[in-house]
């Protein structure tokens, strides 16, 4: 009998979900500017209608949000510019070249950013971010207080349940840390446990999208 041999061999991840962890070093300048700004709107507008954590449709639960009609990347702020600049956006451009490849090229990127503060008590529901042409999710640390896990930490849902029996876990955590980028796909689910500390845990989150121009992309 001839022997029988493979022709080729290939392992491949469908429906993969890619989560692009960074950290950086030398950030504490920039960090500590973001807070002093973003502290001070939390002052003029927390007990107002442009918190956006008073809408119980969002996924905040408590602490200040900015308003959901503002971008923070549009205020010309040189904090938040220096920030989606030098951090977010080259980022952002690895995250598209690893996930699409040789399509990347084509993809023009529009952000959208807002601030968040969350003190004790205060949490993220379960949530995802599936709004029309959005290809990044993501979150920046600013300021994270010392707690014990899991406060303050963001649970990412495992979106194929049925994989737990193939030794894969329900969901996995990941421990903030000032200076800390998070990117990750938009329907990927997550929450926020809640925070035990008087001290505040500043975050800015943001999506990014396919510019206006850009939204005849076919993937």
């Amino acid at each position: 009998m001839t022997d029988i041999s493979f022709k080729s061999d290939e392992i491949t991840a469908h429906f993969p979900v890619n989560v692009l962890t960074r950290q950086y070093n030398n950030i504490e300048t920039l960090n500590q500017r973001l807070s002093k700004v973003i502290l001070g709107m939390e002052r003029e507008f927390k007990n107002t209608p442009q918190n956006a954590s008073k809408d119980g449709a969002i996924a905040t639960a408590g602490g200040y949000q900015t308003s959901q009609r503002l971008n923070i990347f549009q205020l010309q702020n040189p904090e938040f510019l220096t920030l989606y600049q030098n951090i977010i956006e080259p980022a952002a451009k690895k995250y598209i070249e690893e996930t699409f490849k040789e399509k990347s090229s084509q993809i023009r990127l529009s952000p959208l950013g807002w601030a968040n503060v969350l003190r004790n008590g205060d949490w993220q529901r379960p949530h995802c971010h599936p709004t029309n042409g959005n290809l990044i999710s993501g979150v920046y640390y600013v300021n994270v207080p010392e707690e014990q896990s899991p406060a303050g930490e963001i649970e990412f849902m495992n979106p194929l349940p049925i994989s737990m029996h193939h030794g894969y876990s329900a969901s996995k955590r990941i421990q903030p840390q000032a200076g800390k980028l998070l990117l990750f796909p938009p329907y990927h689910m997550h929450y926020v446990h809640p925070v035990k500390s008087s001290e505040p845990r500043i975050i800015i989150a943001f999506d990014i999208s396919l510019a206006k121009n850009n939204l005849e992309f076919v993937f």
